[in-house]
C-alpha cells in the first residue's frame, strides 16, 4: 500500500515537472512593459532597441527580421507607398530604406512628447535644425515591442504641438 502512495506521488511530481517544462517554452502574452501615460525619457532605451532591430534588418535586406521587428500595419502601409513608385518590399528596397533613414538615431534626439495607451506608444522627438518633429510609433504585441512607423511632422516645434501630434498618432487609421 505504501508503495502505491509513493508511486502516485512520483507520477504526480513527474507530470508536474513535465508540464512546467512545457509551459516554460510556450509563448505567453504579457502586458505592455511601458506603463500607461507619459513616456519618461528613461524608457527610450527599450524603444531604441526595437528601432535598432528594424535598422539592422534593413541594412541586411532581411525581410524575415524586418517582419519580426515591425507591425503588419506598418508593412502594409510601406507596401502601399512603394506600389505608387512601382517598387515592392524586397531585400534591395530594405537596404535602400536603411541607407536613407535610421530609425534608432531619432531616439537620440530630445523627447518633446510621448505617450503610452494600451499596446501603443507614440513619441515626438526634435528634428535637427528645428525643422519640426519626428513622430515614431511602436506597438506591443504581447511579447515584444514592434516598430509601427515614423513621419516628419513639419510644423511641430513646441511641446504642446508635439503632444497634439502624439495624440493624433492614436487616432484610428483612415
Amino acid at each position: 500500500m505504501a508503495s502505491d502512495g509513493r508511486g502516485l506521488l512520483v507520477t504526480a511530481l513527474v507530470a508536474f515537472g513535465a508540464a512546467a517544462a512545457v509551459f516554460a517554452w510556450v509563448p505567453a502574452v504579457w502586458p505592455n512593459p511601458l506603463p500607461e501615460g507619459t513616456v519618461p525619457p528613461g524608457r527610450l532605451p527599450q524603444l531604441r532597441a526595437a528601432a535598432v532591430a528594424v535598422d539592422a534588418a534593413c541594412a541586411r535586406g532581411d525581410l524575415r527580421a524586418f517582419a519580426a521587428a515591425t507591425t503588419p500595419a506598418h508593412r502594409d502601409d510601406l507596401q502601399r507607398r512603394l506600389a505608387t513608385l512601382d517598387r515592392t518590399l524586397d531585400a534591395d528596397t530594405l537596404r535602400a530604406l536603411g541607407a536613407d533613414v535610421a530609425q534608432a538615431e531619432w531616439l537620440d534626439r530630445p523627447l518633446l512628447a510621448g505617450e503610452v495607451r494600451g499596446d501603443r506608444i507614440v513619441l515626438a522627438v526634435a528634428r535637427p535644425a528645428g525643422d519640426g518633429a519626428q513622430v515614431l510609433a511602436f506597438a506591443w504585441d504581447g511579447q515584444r515591442l514592434r516598430f509601427d512607423g515614423s513621419y516628419h511632422a513639419v510644423g511641430v516645434r513646441t511641446r504642446a504641438a508635439a503632444a497634439a501630434a502624439v495624440a493624433a498618432g492614436f487616432a484610428p487609421a483612415r
